[in-house]
């Protein structure tokens, strides 16, 4: 993918993420953030069968963490618990495009925090989860 389709993809994603927004009764809340750049993140998830039914995002952050988030919440929906967890930061990276060193937790961030929250929630024997403070 060249630089400038990437960086309109990633702006506009930013501009316009899908999946944003705070599902009510989710089954799994996780929220975490990276204190060296101020990026933040709440993933809200409905749980039915084993497998994400439905996901959304919000928070704030750098254009690079809103598109990454905004796509991993695509990426998720519909696939198993295990899944997720089996997730490689790569499947994100193919999608997302090509993202240098210096902003790599920028792109992982949600990843590793729908990973703890997913963890968390199997951990707790499918009971509503909440998790709080995921640093990266």
């Amino acid at each position: 993918m060249d630089q400038e389709l990437y960086s309109e993809m990633v702006l506009d994603l930013y501009k316009h993420p899908s999946n944003f927004g705070e599902l009510e009764n989710a089954d799994i809340r996780a929220e975490g953030g990276n204190p060296v750049c101020g990026d933040e993140v709440v993933l809200t998830m409905l749980v039915k069968d084993g497998k994400i039914a439905d996901i959304k995002f919000k928070g704030e952050g750098c254009a690079i963490s809103r598109a990454s988030e905004s796509l991993l919440t695509e990426l998720v929906k519909g696939k198993r618990l295990k899944e997720v967890k089996e997730m490689k930061a790569q499947e994100l990276f193919d999608v997302l495009g090509n993202i240098v060193e210096t902003r790599i937790k920028c792109a992982l961030l949600g990843l590793n925090v729908l990973k703890k929250g997913v963890e968390s929630f199997e951990r707790n024997r499918g009971q509503k989860t909440i998790i709080t403070g995921i640093n990266i």
